[in-house]
């Protein structure tokens, strides 16, 4: 399949590291200082690399993206604009002389571009966030997707209202199956265009304005002539299930010819630089709950297409080719650690990066990113269970150098918890489980210690050893907290993903706890001490568990899934879900979407718990917290609801306040039903 290379990141000091030579534990108003590193892009010819700066505003409440510059060496690091303009999409000219970007103001979005000498150009203005941003291969035009509204159904006409009367506003009338998403909200009717922006004129050209649209996942042709694209152009869009096509849109004369054809999602189109290729991502859609996406080769001359990874049993993303147009570079998830890879034409791949990390503060998810320059230089952005994303980089020859320290100066002095990995036998088959454990500053494993177990949501993802400014605060108020990747998780191949394909929830339940009987057996857990969390799909859990068990001494169940048939057919995705989690619709089984349902086992529950959901959330909507807030009450169990107002799913919604309300809440809930949290003074 491919060899690990050991020790890629020893070289790597991080400010983390360092932590627990303090008694400091993580404060809460430490949040609204952090920093994180996002989207480097590295030049072409290597010499500066632009990064998305985000940084948490006390002052505003807000996470602001800004982009900065800095040199290979670390030297020259500089804001792009004034700090306090979000800007954003850095994207270098093919000669590495002029950064393209996007800023935000009150005007409304504009496109620019800043030249080697500083100078900024204004080069027009859009009217929404571009979907996708590239410049054309001879560096003199800029491509660009951005969404146009269009006039949707109208209300029913009524009388005409009289001079000086009033009315209530006018219905609102929907025929489109899809027309709200989660972080969005409600979606005006409307398409994604393609323009074409000349540099040297400013003239902004039109080109795809059919009905069917584009998207923002485009690349221009080697020969600049083309752009190539990846959208689900189907009449019956939001009614069938995902998939994607490539297409390639001549940019002469405006015609769309269609490039894949099959059951499945083809994305990220890159042309080789040579112009023999077409590389792309895809996967062959078998209804499964989880795929492995691949990298595809497909020649621009025959049409014939094969798999560069088909043997790597992992998921594949944003492909970047080498300048000499004989190998590829892909981002992928393995057994929790996002890395870095470099696949030869033949299909052999080698590790050349890793450790990365997202630029999120929440929750441990997997993530990252990285860009490589024409001599094969990697900017990239690791990080650790102590230390936010910073930026590296990773020189052609192997040296590795990290470029950032963001966080220094609020980390230095805090006693963060180092993420121990640990595993055990899951008690459903004996098949090895994955976790991690964060621990209280002052831990002495010759006590005994509450325990949270939190729980993530998905379920196609994986938690690792990332930071988490979720976790590391309830360490910090005192908890051994164990956060796993159960069956289902990604990053571990694709039996072990689907090993829940239409089982979800169930025997995720046992490794869950496994893990729990994992740490008891250590002797430092007080099993009357346990507590149990997770958000989405750990919400779903965290209520299947405590329908199952009442070991657990509270519970707190984030945006979950409670009732299968509501959440299928008022998600925002109501398409998708029922088609690959389920073997039919609601009504065609309903007792197999009930008997998978948290909401079934609620009569079985005695635990207290905490109900948490954002007040706009689209993907598991509050109706689905309320429903068993109501039944937890009606049955007579202590309960709490708490309504984060104005989030979508992903509650912080770049608000740090939100992320310390969640942990807040749910740390003040379990002190209250903490049996030893008076005695041992340890969840203050």
């Amino acid at each position: 399949m491919y060899k690990p290379i050991t020790g890629l990141l020893a070289g790597i000091a991080f400010a983390g590291a360092a932590c627990g030579q303090s008694d400091t534990p993580l404060r809460a108003e430490s949040v609204f200082q952090l920093e994180a590193v996002s989207g480097p892009q590295i030049s072409p010819d290597g010499s500066t690399i632009a990064y998305v700066r985000r940084t948490n505003d006390a002052a505003l409440d807000q996470t602001r993206s800004s982009i900065w510059l800095i040199e290979p060496d670390g030297s020259g690091h500089q804001p792009l604009t004034e700090a306090r303009i979000p800007t954003g999409m850095p994207r270098w000219s093919p000669d590495s002389q002029y950064l393209a970007y996007t800023r935000a103001d009150e005007q409304g979005v504009s496109l620019h571009t800043r030249a080697p000498n500083g100078d900024d150009r204004h080069v027009t203005d859009l009217p929404g966030a571009p979907g996708g941003l590239a410049w054309s291969p001879d560096g003199r035009h800029l491509a660009y997707s951005v969404f146009r509204a269009q006039p949707g159904l109208a209300a029913a006409a009524l009388p005409a209202i009289p001079e000086g009367a009033d009315r209530a506003p006018s219905a609102e009338v929907e025929n489109r199956l899809v027309f709200r998403l989660d972080g969005a909200g409600a979606i005006p009717p409307g398409t994604q265009y393609f323009y074409l922006v000349e540099l040297e004129t400013g003239d902004v050209k039109p080109l795809s304005q059919d009905a069917r649209g584009g998207s923002g996942d485009f690349a221009f042709s080697a020969d600049g002539q083309s752009l190539l694209f990846s959208a689900d152009r189907r009449e019956q869009l939001g009614q069938l299930p995902p998939d994607n096509e490539l297409h390639r849109l001549d940019i002469a004369t405006g015609s769309v010819t269609q490039l894949t054809d099959r059951r499945g999602p083809d994305a990220s189109p890159r042309p080789s630089p040579d112009g023999r290729w077409i590389a792309y991502l895809g996967f062959d859609d078998r209804r499964m709950g989880y795929h492995n996406t691949e990298l595809y080769l497909r020649s621009t001359e025959t049409g014939e297409t094969r798999s560069l990874t088909a043997l790597l049993d992992r998921s594949v993303g944003s492909p970047q080719w080498a300048a000499d147009s004989a190998s590829l570079y892909v981002q992928f998830d393995d057994r929790g650690t996002t890395r870095v890879g470099r696949v030869n034409l033949d299909g052999e791949l080698s590790i050349v990066a890793d450790g990365l990390i997202g630029a999120t503060f929440g929750r441990p998810y997997t993530g990252g990113s990285y860009s490589v320059s024409d001599a094969g230089d990697i900017a990239f952005t690791p990080g650790s269970p102590q230390q936010p994303a910073e930026l590296a980089i990773v020189h052609a020859g192997g040296e590795t150098a990290r470029l950032t320290d963001l966080n220094s100066d609020v980390l230095s002095d805090i006693d963060l918890s180092p993420a121990e990995a640990i595993s055990w036998a899951s008690p459903a088959d004996g098949r090895d489980i994955y976790g991690w454990v964060l621990y209280p500053p002052d831990f002495d494993p010759g006590r005994t210690w509450p325990m949270i177990l939190e729980i993530h949501g998905g379920p196609f993802t994986a938690y690792g050893p990332t930071f988490s400014a979720e976790l590391q605060l309830m360490a910090a108020a005192g908890y051994v907290v164990v956060y796993t990747n159960p069956r289902g998780s990604t990053s571990y191949g694709y039996d072990f993903a689907n090993l829940i394909h239409h089982a979800y929830p169930g025997e995720d339940y046992d490794d869950l706890m496994g893990a729990v009987d994992h740490m008891l057996e250590r002797g430092f857990i007080d099993p009357d001490r346990l507590f149990v969390t997770g958000g989405s799909g750990g919400g779903l859990l965290t209520a299947w568990i405590i329908g199952n068990t009442d070991r657990f001494a509270a519970a707190a169940s984030v945006k979950p899934v409670i009732n299968w048939s509501s959440f299928v057919l008022y998600s925002d995705l109501p398409q998708f879900f029922y088609r690959y989690w389920f073997a039919s619709a609601p009504w065609e089984d309903p007792d197999e979407y009930w008997r998978r349902s948290p909401l079934s086992l609620v009569g079985h529950v005695s635990t207290p718990t905490l109900m948490m959901v954002g007040g706009a959330d689209l993907r598991t909507p509050r109706a689905e917290t309320e429903q068993y807030y109501s039944a937890l009450h009606l049955n007579g169990v202590p309960t709490r609801l708490v309504i984060i107002p104005e989030s979508f799913h992903g509650i912080s919604n770049s608000r740090p306040s939100r992320l310390l309300t969640k942990v807040a809440e749910i740390l003040r809930w379990f002190e209250e039903y903490d049996p030893g949290a008076r005695e041992n003074g340890a969840a203050q």
